[in-house]
């Protein structure tokens, strides 16, 4: 037969496919056409029946799909460094705040314009690319999603947006603060499942879904509007739930008994429903999590960096051994970057007596975020028919040897280190761990920029107390 064309072939490479059957190919190969995976298996199979437009040797090292961060909030990724990450300073602006006496990260999402917004998204877009991310989801709060959508795909990623802060303000939460956003029942309908239009286009890198912040801020009627209209639409439905205790014990006195049981019995979960956070668990919860088929966006690095665990035993291992999908979401990365939340995973779970492997940690990085998001049909794995959002490792730097164990090499001692090339949606976007498509100091100069400006506006110093000397 004659070779089938392509437009990009990788060869040489130690593909770790994650299909049903977690395949290495060890040399193999990956064929590119158009937006799609051509052909994927043992280097001695694939490239007889391949002509490739473009060759890229992977030189033996290893070849991933790329990881899916599940839950971001792309206009607060400025705020590290901005604000305070000491607990002793006030979380409110006062000394060291704004002095109007709101919550900072309130304070700073009401300082922030349409320009900011595209600053923080495309800073955020550009560190996933560079990190080996190809898809994120955000949760509803970009008071103007066209400026994230702009900048992911300048950057080159996919990603999933929602219409911005839909909340009803039950139990006192900081939505009630937020300027651009009314907390009305009102407001949340008009503007539910805005974003979905961009689902019209299957071939687009931005589609939408279904969010509301969570976290006590929605009624059992807004909950409910937004269940359904994410089945209407045929897309996730996501929101905050149970990351304190202060707030867990907040929702049991409000709900009478405990939040996903109450969910469950008011019909808002089910395998399209993919709540974030969830550190704080009882064992009905367990149940009512289980039987209803959702995901659950696990952050390690928020549960130990609020110290969470000082009081609650995380139950996410528990969850995948009863079959519940995990996904990974940053949040906002403060003292972590993309690429870090596995690693953060493996020692959190270490930390408690439990363990998830390599394997685990990569399972949840790649097919578990795709599930999460209502994409695995599309991306998560390396197979034929399936988005080519693919990274390829560099092998020639000492975190990737001895070479006899991949996955732990690459997720858990290299981690975003050895990222060198990114193909998103068929097409290049990192070469030799740059963009190919953006002068990356002008979207470091913007962010830099923006950050000043927002600092300036809201009366934030960040923690450095040293002099800086300068003209």
């Amino acid at each position: 037969m004659a070779p089938k064309a392509c437009d990009i072939l990788i060869k040489n490479a130690c593909v770790l496919s994650m299909d049903a059957k977690r395949t290495i190919w060890r040399p193999g190969a990956v064929a590119i056409s158009g937006r799609d995976i051509l052909m994927a298996g043992p280097e001695r199979e694939v490239m007889p029946k391949i002509s490739a437009k473009r060759v890229i040797d992977a030189g033996g090292a290893v070849v991933h799909p790329g990881f899916v961060e599940a839950h971001y909030h792309t206009t607060m990724h400025l705020t590290r460094g901005a604000i305070s990450d000491d607990p002793k300073r006030p979380a409110v602006g006062t000394s060291g705040g704004g002095g109007k006496g709101k919550p900072i990260y309130v304070e700073w999402a009401n300082a922030v314009t349409d320009e900011d917004e595209h600053a923080s998204a495309q800073l955020a877009c550009l560190e996933m690319a560079k990190n080996g991310y190809t898809c994120f989801m955000e949760p509803g709060t970009v008071f103007e999603p066209d400026a994230a959508a702009k900048a992911a795909e300048a950057v080159g990623i996919r990603g999933s947006l929602a219409d911005a802060y839909l909340s009803d303000a039950l139990g006192g939460t900081q939505m009630a603060a937020l300027d651009r956003s009314p907390p009305t029942l009102e407001r949340a309908l008009k503007l539910m499942g805005g974003e979905c239009r961009r689902n019209k286009d299957p071939d687009a890198l931005i589609g939408g879904h279904i969010a509301v912040y969570g976290s006590g801020s929605a009624s059992d009627a807004l909950l409910r509007a937004a269940k359904q209209c994410a089945d209407d639409n045929h897309v996730v439905f996501t929101q905050h739930q149970s990351f304190l205790p202060q707030a867990v014990e907040t929702d049991d006195k409000r709900l009478g008994k405990h939040a996903l049981v109450h969910f469950a019995e008011i019909g808002v979960l089910g395998p399209n429903a993919s709540f974030v956070h969830m550190n704080i668990l009882r064992d009905d919860e367990m149940d009512a999590v289980v039987q209803s088929g959702m995901s659950v966006i696990w952050h390690p690095g928020n549960y130990l960096f609020y110290g969470v665990g000082k009081t609650v035993r995380q139950r996410m291992l528990e969850l995948r051994a009863r079959g519940t999908n995990l996904g990974f979401g940053s949040d906002v990365c403060k003292l972590w970057s993309f690429g870090e939340l596995p690693y953060l995973a493996y020692l959190a779970s270490r930390a408690q007596g439990d363990y998830i492997s390599p394997g685990g940690v990569l399972e949840i990085a790649t097919l578990g975020g795709a599930r999460a998001m209502g994409w695995q049909d599309r991306i998560g794995s390396i197979e034929p028919g399936k988005r080519a959002d693919i990274v390829i490792r560099r092998n020639d730097l000492p975190e990737a040897c001895p070479g006899t164990d991949p996955v732990f090499e690459t997720v858990l001692v290299a981690r975003s280190k050895s990222v060198d090339t990114v193909i998103c949606d068929g097409q290049v976007i990192v070469k030799g761990g740059h963009s190919t498509r953006l002068d990356e100091s002008v979207v470091y100069e913007a962010a830099r920029a923006s950050a000043r400006r927002l600092m300036a506006k809201t009366g934030l110093k960040g923690d450095l107390d040293w002099p800086v000397m300068g003209v």
